[in-house]
């Protein structure tokens, strides 16, 4: 049976139920992180040297999902270094436009929401990126940023088209309209920034 999206729009969810559970590093001195283990500990301040994870929970699961609307994805897929893939899904009138702009809201609540469970304030919120991108001019309506998981020289991430039956991630055209499953499922600090980023499970090509 061919995998399609569940279209589990963000209408349909509760955000209320949207959980953060902290994370420690138990052993900082632990260099591979295949080898470092983690406890749950009720708080973890944002700068704690053994800062683990964020693992997010919707009720009691691991992750939040969700479908978007149908958007541009508008460069195809892009290679970023070695095994990390991305894509940039647009949200095209999100002000006239009711379902893209409510979704729209939900992604940039969510990462309000992650901020301040973080800590952090107006004077360190820079230190969130944000997914969600903006052209430096304010030409064109922002878009979110998107990581196609890829592991064991494979992507995680299933593809199907109205038009074929065989399609290929890497032959996404630019602008083409596309609705997606995505997910979220930990916030993770590098280097004294914090990351949430939004992962693509299924993409519907329209």
């Amino acid at each position: 049976m061919s995998i399609r999206c569940k279209y589990l729009t963000c209408d349909k969810l509760d955000t209320a139920e949207l959980r953060c559970v902290s994370y420690k590093c138990d052993d900082m001195s632990v260099l591979k992180n295949k080898d470092k283990t983690y406890s749950e500990h009720s708080h973890l301040d944002k700068d704690d040297p053994c800062f683990g994870y964020i693992q997010l929970y919707y009720y009691t699961n691991p992750l939040l999902y969700v479908t978007t609307p149908p958007m541009k994805c508008l460069f195809g897929v892009n290679k970023k270094g070695k095994n990390n893939f991305e894509m940039n899904l647009q949200f095209t009138d999100y002000e006239e436009d009711s379902t893209m702009g409510q979704f729209f809201e939900f992604v940039q609540g969510i990462e309000f929401m992650a901020m301040k469970h973080l800590g952090l304030t107006e004077d360190d919120a820079d230190r969130f990126v944000s997914q969600i991108r903006y052209d430096k001019e304010d030409k064109y309506d922002p878009n979110l940023c998107v990581k196609l998981p890829f592991y064991y020289n494979r992507f995680s991430t299933d593809l199907y088209s109205d038009y074929s039956s065989a399609v290929n991630i890497f032959h996404i055209a630019k602008f083409a309209r596309v609705e997606c499953d995505l997910y979220i499922d930990k916030i993770w600090r590098l280097n004294d920034l914090f990351y949430m980023k939004w992962k693509c499970k299924i993409i519907h090509i329209l």
